[in-house]
């Protein structure tokens, strides 16, 4: 969505800059990284504990291979204005990144950003890509605000060498002004095979909704969201499940960033009906939510982590939320192995020392 091309406002940059001082990150459960660049970060792509890619404003897109020591900005050929926040990678070598506005394209790189392929592009005024997820090392799939009255998705099959757009009659209907947030390249989220979910916002105050589909793509369903609402500033800005059924959307109004009203909502039936929390929620407007699985005591546990410009928190269930830094990001993303990484303004980035 256009209106958070801005960059975050006086306030929200001073509680950044406070939750950095040492006496903070003395106890900060953030190890963090000078990525060496200024940029805002919104797009974030962990690999590994060892290789991250991230991406934002200024045609920004940074690596690092050595677990946060260094960082490496990669060129994007006549892109240096333009905001690149939605990025999948598979590995150090291999990514491929959508751009936020015009020029509307996804690109691709298989030898770490020497070169790039433009694997689509969607030459209407109006195409601006929120998020692009995949399901697997081939299927994809990625989503546009509102273009000719209807969403733009758009899927590949091919490693994202190809995409193909869904027929318009199989999206529903959006309303005047309804769109994504491309604040975190997190508010569209794949699971399994086929199941995936699109958050929305903005237009006139509501219940947010959330589209559906269980079959890659090709039909979609609608649900209302109560607890999250929407309006001009607010909505669903991410999603995450942890298995086909249980499921966290957060979000809010991004221009009250301490605010903690509708700014979460759970589901336990894959979508189909959300709720608040059965106690605390996150403290603020949060863009971004993750489901970290790790195995112990004989059973794949799940923590949830979710953060925002004023902080992140943490959460066993999802229905109980507690403090987990005082430090904002913009994104966060689980690599493979677990390892949580996290990205936000002034080009900093981080990994999760628990």
């Amino acid at each position: 969505m256009r209106i958070l091309a801005s960059s975050i406002g006086f306030a929200t940059l001073l509680i950044a800059l406070l939750a950095c001082s040492p006496s903070v990150l003395a106890q900060d459960p953030w190890k963090q990284f000078d990525t060496q660049t200024k940029a805002s970060l919104r797009g974030l792509a962990a690999v590994s504990k060892e290789i991250a890619w991230a991406c934002g404003s200024k045609g920004t897109v940074v690596q690092t291979l050595d677990g946060g020591k260094t960082w490496q900005r990669l060129s994007l050929p006549n892109l240096q204005e333009t905001e690149i926040r939605s990025i999948h990678a598979w590995d150090g070598d291999k990514a491929i990144v959508a751009t936020a506005g015009q020029p509307a394209l996804i690109l691709k790189t298989i030898d770490r950003g020497v070169t790039w392929k433009t694997t689509y592009e969607n030459k209407s005024a109006q195409a601006f890509f929120d998020g692009m997820r995949f399901w697997d090392k081939s299927s994809g799939i990625a989503f546009s605000d509102p273009v000719d009255g209807g969403l733009l998705i758009v899927t590949t099959k091919d490693g994202g060498d190809s995409w193909q757009p869904i027929d318009p009659k199989a999206i529903p209907e959006i309303d005047l002004g309804e769109a994504g947030f491309a604040a975190s390249n997190s508010s569209l989220h794949t699971f399994g095979r086929q199941l995936a979910w699109i958050g929305l916002g903005g237009g006139s105050v509501g219940p947010s909704r959330i589209f559906q589909t269980q079959d890659g793509g090709k039909k979609w369903t609608a649900h209302l969201v109560p607890p999250i609402t929407r309006g001009t500033s607010s909505g669903i800005f991410s999603i995450a499940f942890e298995n086909e059924l249980h499921g966290v959307a957060v979000g809010g109004d991004y221009n009250k960033t301490t605010s903690d009203a509708g700014n979460i909502a759970v589901t336990t039936d894959g979508g189909l009906s959300w709720r608040l929390p059965q106690t605390n929620r996150p403290r603020g407007f949060r863009s971004a939510v993750v489901a970290v699985r790790s195995a112990g005591g004989g059973s794949n546990k799940t923590t949830w982590v979710a953060c925002g410009p004023s902080g992140c928190e943490k959460s066993t269930d999802g229905e109980k939320w507690d403090s987990l830094s005082d430090v904002g990001f913009h994104t966060l993303s689980v690599a493979s192995d677990g390892t949580v990484w996290a990205a936000g303004s002034e080009g900093r980035a981080a990994r999760l020392s628990e």
